[in-house]
């Protein structure tokens, strides 16, 4: 799992692991958001890990973020 984890946080590690279409549609800066708080979420800690309100905000986040960049063409 950590193995996997640390591919997403490599660009080319990305195009392996992720669906091909969401790699071609989403913006880089959306995907990054969205691998931040599920790297997060996956901490062993739980006391670590971010709250339900947390998740929801980074990826309503990661959503406008994506909707900026489509609106913008």
């Amino acid at each position: 799992m950590f193995a996997k984890q640390a591919c997403l946080s490599k660009q080319e590690g990305r195009g392996r692991l992720m669906n091909p279409v969401v790699s071609a549609t989403a913006s880089q800066e959306s995907i990054s958001i969205v691998i931040s708080i599920t790297n997060k979420c996956i901490f062993p800690e739980l006391w670590s890990r971010p709250s339900f309100e947390d998740i929801l905000w980074n990826l309503q986040y990661a959503a406008q973020v994506q909707d900026q960049i489509v609106n913008k063409d």
